[in-house]
């Protein structure tokens, strides 16, 4: 593990491996550990590096600037900083929202692009499926009000990260994929002091996230080939209409027998599609 520090930002961060340099982001409420088990798998060929992103895990738990386009930025001078000038990026769930301005910003920078389970705040459909009313998942609305998160779920946090990763993993309530373990694990960190706070930071900053990416569309599309990846028992491809909107070159797949946490719950499938696709 090595730790950089970036303007206004200190970033926690993994690198492994030899070879073209790949991004992987991963999503809330999890840090760069949900790539755990994925990394093995390509860093035999690839140089792999995993950040926790800005307010996760080990890194500076900042008190702004959450909204996608400013970690963006932040992830891009990590990875030059490092010394790669070309990369692929890899995004989950909230990697994903990361992933688009990254490659709106600095496409010429980016070797593909790829979301798992994720999509683009603003576009198509992705307000009405954010939306508890017309079949989104209520903890968006929980997660961006102010304040109470951090007051409700003061020695709570096991508790919460418990629910969500058992409703939304294929197992339900049973599941090896995440065990008590790995639980553990982000529960530690969402308990450290301000994590709360600055993990929620990133819906709360959802107003501007979809006021900036609908600025990046209008700009023109995304280039870059780009690849969203879709699980069976997750999100699915229900988020496919807003990366269509925002890039030109865009191609989907389906991982079966899945629920929303595809590098823990299939990381030998995941890891399949990535080099296959690379390599093709």
């Amino acid at each position: 593990m090595a730790r950089l520090r970036l303007p206004g930002c200190v970033v926690e961060c993994a690198v492994a491996g030899d070879g073209p340099a790949v991004l992987l982001l991963h999503g809330w409420p999890q840090t760069g550990y949900a790539w755990r088990h994925v990394v093995p798998l390509l860093a035999d060929r690839y140089t792999v590096v995993v950040p926790d992103l800005p307010g996760f895990g080990a890194s500076s738990r900042m008190t702004g600037g959450y909204d996608k386009r400013s970690v963006a930025e932040v992830v891009h001078r990590l990875m030059t900083s490092l010394g790669f000038g070309r990369y692929h990026v890899v995004g989950h769930d909230v990697g994903g929202q990361v992933a688009y301005p990254l490659a709106a910003l600095h496409g010429d920078a980016l070797l593909s692009l790829t979301f798992v389970e994720a999509g683009i705040p603003g576009l198509g459909d992705s307000l009405a499926a954010a939306n508890p009313l017309t079949g989104g998942s209520w903890h968006f609305g929980f997660n961006m009000v102010p304040d109470l998160p951090e007051f409700l779920l003061a020695g709570r946090e096991r508790g919460y990260l418990e629910f969500m990763f058992r409703r939304d993993s294929i197992g339900l309530y049973v599941t090896d994929a995440i065990d008590d373990v790995d639980l553990d694990v982000y529960a530690r960190a969402l308990a450290a002091p301000g994590a709360v706070r600055a993990t929620m930071g990133y819906y709360r900053a959802l107003p501007q996230d979809v006021e900036d990416n609908r600025a990046f569309c209008a700009a023109g599309p995304v280039t870059v080939s780009t690849l969203v990846v879709g699980a069976r028992y997750g999100v699915g491809l229900g988020w496919l209409d807003t990366v269509e909107a925002a890039a030109s070159d865009v191609s989907s797949c389906w991982v079966e027998d899945c629920g929303h946490y595809v590098p823990e719950e299939r990381p030998a499938e995941l890891a399949g599609i990535l080099v296959e696709r690379w390599e093709s």
